[in-house]
């Protein structure tokens, strides 16, 4: 059973005809065109929500909406409605260009999937309205971040509107300074005395005087729940207006109005309080009734804090407000035992209509833990494959912190998640667990959990190697499971996310984000996967490439070029562009400092076409303007910077190249800085030796000799511990410097201990550190002379074990490389 998207939550909430008109506030919304955020801010019961959908009423413009649940404290769950809002108001694709950005629960992607976002909206030429309604339930700090993150970058025609109960954890005095934000409070929503009096002639049961209206008015203060709560009741008092009055709610509602409902009808309201959508045919069986169609819509007519949503099928919402008096009233009134026989039938019938999150959300609100431990379990691999991985981390700390023995399944995807995102506490707390329980219940040997013992096993070893740990407890670990037999099972559609969206495999956690391992255990973790049977793990694609990333930049230049293609096969055997993208970008930068821009760029746009995905377009892209740099090429470099830009470290270390070729080395500086800031804050020791770097030779093109040298000491101390050199060789304008700064001696006594065995590398490199230029690759070879026999790109996949699509590429490189343009004039050649 998959879980659906409620289309209801994305649906502009129904604007009753009795709903008042308020104009004075439409002109707040009118004056703030020219801001980015308007937040409306006030205790229950103030008509925030009734207030947007009347003054959309009156636009002529898309309104994407989002009605925010406690379910919704997942960054995926959340931002995938916020994607279908946008599609379903401006009737485009945004849901599905992005859905690809939504597969992983890697933190550092998610600026990434809010620069995409912003792209993907730069493109609707409407103005857009996007409300965020009840954000205050939103307590995820990760979904705080991209918010934030989405304001301030947000195009001039989006206008964002968040409504809330509390006071959000977001930089409004910031944006107030700015002049970016529009506020509503509970003085501006109270009603006016004009608009109580407006409100009580449209109420036909009360006929009140002015002597009355006012001391309405003075009572309640123009509360607006107040005012309907007196119209209801229909008597001449009322109750205080500001939160001091809301522990009177629940009395006045009970007493005043629902006591004198008929008794069928107060029973319904009860037992379907729980309710977070109000569905007819949930209602009736929930209630075991048959009118429940009759029954909401006549608690709507009446006013009675009920609300039609806008959907394809009849659903209705209790008003938050209404919702929690009847809440605390079924309570009241009910043993814990009928609650308990309540909630259990609400969560059943939830989930036997798909929303198998919410049922869980409803089994986890009133404790019955052991019914959302089980719907967990037989959904786990649905929340993997759909990304909320953050909904179930929460939810396995919820059973966790009850002392509820939760199940190995659970347990051991936790741990795979913790260690895939580097999160080593909870990974540590998880392992410790698993191992407790093997002491005492020997799980690792029961044979129906074969499967999850190789995924947990696997996982150890995972995290042996990310942290550099011993290769033999490595090699011990995965030989065991190589003996074993396969048995198939559910959990093999899940392999393990290695990465994401990263241009560089070296920033990637697999590769502990650039902290290399000591020169010779690379080759042994290569040899240990490629030449005994882990060769059919899909892992050993991504070990494979990432002794490419390595050997290229330790200036092992051979053995990357051999790893190169090994990873190239494998990458399109598995038809990941999480792989081939990345070692396409690596081949491509070998063709640029062969002086072969050309040949590099002609693949690339190769590689372009065989790509869907946005995230790996946009890396290839921003690499063709990384070879146009090189060449000196600022016109067509800037003009794929301009349509790919991104907070991405890649685009922005190319662009700071861009504009030291153009001559603004102090705007280069500034984004420099900006990136190396960030990749120490992420841990990233590649990009932070190459931002340093960069930042050497921005202050020698600013004229800062003495601080370009003190720079590049700087890049050198992270450099040596981990045997960076093509980053510094590949910058050319920094090797005079690097030249002088070997020849002083005043650096030489900054170090304890001189590194001298990374420095007789580095000097050995200069020298020999030219790339080898021969004309055709041996793979290249091997398809040419395959090409030469005349036979078709199919029968070349085929002899040689590669995809058509790889045959593609290799052939566009070869015809680059040659210098024609065609098959035929390819194969002309091999007759001569």
């Amino acid at each position: 059973m998959p879980n659906i998207l409620l289309s209801s939550k994305i649906n502009v909430p129904y604007s009753t005809a009795e709903a008042l008109e308020r104009p004075r506030l439409y002109d707040f919304f009118q004056d703030s065109t020219l801001k980015r955020i308007t937040i409306v801010r006030a205790p229950a019961g103030y008509g925030k929500t009734t207030l947007l959908t009347q003054w959309f009423k009156h636009l002529q413009e898309p309104v994407a909406w989002l009605a925010i649940d406690r379910a919704d404290n997942d960054p995926i769950r959340y931002w995938t409605y916020v994607f279908s809002a946008v599609a379903k108001a401006c009737e485009t694709d945004v849901d599905q260009v992005l859905a690809p950005l939504l597969q992983s629960q890697d933190d550092t992607k998610y600026d990434f999937l809010i620069d995409s976002f912003i792209h993907e909206i730069n493109y609707i030429e409407k103005k857009l309205h996007i409300v965020m309604d009840d954000y205050h339930l939103i307590e995820n700090e990760v979904i705080h971040k991209m918010i934030i993150n989405l304001i301030e970058q947000l195009p001039a025609h989006i206008h964002i509107y968040l409504t809330s109960r509390t006071v959000l954890p977001l930089p409004i005095a910031k944006w107030r300074v700015k002049q970016w934000v529009q506020e509503l409070n509970s003085d501006h929503l109270r009603f006016t005395y004009q608009e109580t009096k407006h409100f009580f002639s449209l109420k036909k049961t009360l006929s009140l005087n002015q002597q009355q209206i006012q001391a309405f008015q003075d009572k309640t203060e123009g509360w607006i729940a107040g005012l309907v709560l007196t119209s209801l009741a229909n008597v001449n008092e009322s109750q205080p207006d500001d939160e001091r009055a809301q522990p009177f709610i629940s009395e006045f509602l009970w007493q005043e109005i629902i006591h004198n409902l008929p008794q069928t009808t107060q029973d319904f309201l009860l037992r379907t309080s729980l309710l977070h959508e109000l569905e007819p045919a949930i209602c009736n069986q929930l209630t075991e009734q048959t009118n429940s169609v009759k029954l909401l819509a006549d608690l709507e007519e009446r006013g009675l804090f009920t609300t039609r949503l806008q959907s394809s099928k009849l659903i209705f919402r209790y008003h938050h407000l209404f919702a929690e008096v009847l809440q605390a009233e079924l309570f009241r009134q009910y043993s814990p035992l009928e609650i308990r026989s309540i909630v259990e039938k609400a969560a059943q019938l939830i989930y036997k209509q798909g929303d198998y999150t919410s049922a869980i959300e409803l089994a986890f609100k009133y404790n019955l833990y052991e019914q959302a431990q089980l719907w967990i379990t037989k959904h786990l691999v649905q929340l993997c494959l759909s990304g909320q991985i953050s909904t179930f981390m929460r939810w396995l700390q919820q059973l966790r912190s009850q002392q509820h023995t939760v199940p190995y399944e659970m347990l051991i995807l936790g741990y795979e998640h913790a260690i895939s995102t580097f999160d080593m506490a909870t990974a540590t707390s998880l392992l410790q667990e698993l191992e407790e329980r093997q002491q005492t219940e020997n799980w690792m040997q029961q044979e129906e959990l074969a499967a999850m013992v190789n995924i947990y096993e696997r996982t150890k070893a995972y995290e042996i190697i990310a942290l550099g740990g011993d290769l033999n407890t490595v090699k011990e670990i995965l030989g065991k499971q190589l003996t074993r037999h396969h048995v198939p099972s559910i959990w093999d559609g899940l392999p393990m996310t290695y990465n994401s969206f990263e241009y560089k495999l070296l920033r990637t956690n697999l590769a502990s984000k650039g902290k290399f391992p000591i020169l010779k255990e690379v080759s042994n973790i290569t040899q240990l996967f490629q030449d005994t049977n882990f060769n059919t793990l899909y892992v050993t694609a991504f070990i494979t490439g990432i002794a490419a990333e390595i050997y290229y930049e330790r200036n092992q230049l051979e053995e990357c070029q051999n790893e190169l293609e090994i990873a190239i096969g494998l990458s399109h055997q598995y038809q990941d562009p999480s792989l081939f993208v990345p070692m396409y970008l690596l081949k491509a930068k070998i063709y640029v400092h062969q002086n072969q821009s050309n040949i590099a760029r002609a693949m690339l746009s190769q590689v372009l076409e065989d790509v869907s995905e946005k995230q790996w377009k946009l890396s290839i892209q921003i690499m063709q303007a990384y070879c146009y740099v090189l060449e000196g090429d600022s016109k067509n470099a800037e003009m794929i910077l301009q349509v790919t830009k991104t907070k991405q470290p890649f685009w922005m270390l190319v662009n700071a190249r861009l504009l030291i070729l153009k001559g603004q080395p102090d705007e280069a500086l500034a984004t420099v800085i900006q990136v190396k800031t960030k990749a120490q804050q992420d841990g990233q020791v590649a990009t932070i030796v190459e931002a340093t770097v960069l930042e050497a030779v921005c202050q020698l093109h600013i004229g800062n000799k003495d601080i370009a040298l003190d720079i590049l000491h700087e890049a050198f101390q992270l450099a040596a511990k981990f045997y960076y050199v093509r980053t510094l060789l590949d910058e050319k304008e920094i090797l005079p410097l690097l030249d002088q700064y070997l020849q002083l001696d005043t650096f030489k006594v900054r170090w304890d201990p001189y590194p001298d065995h990374y420095f007789t590398f580095l000097q050995k490199g200069r020298k020999t550190g030219k790339i080898p230029n021969e004309l055709l690759t041996p793979r290249e070879k091997d398809v040419f002379d395959l090409l030469a026999k005349g036979i078709t790109n199919r029968e070349i996949a085929e002899q040689l074990n590669l995809s058509e699509g790889t045959v593609r590429v290799y052939l566009s490189t070869i015809y680059s490389k040659l210098g024609v343009n065609s098959r035929a004039k390819a194969i002309l050649l091999t007759k001569k």
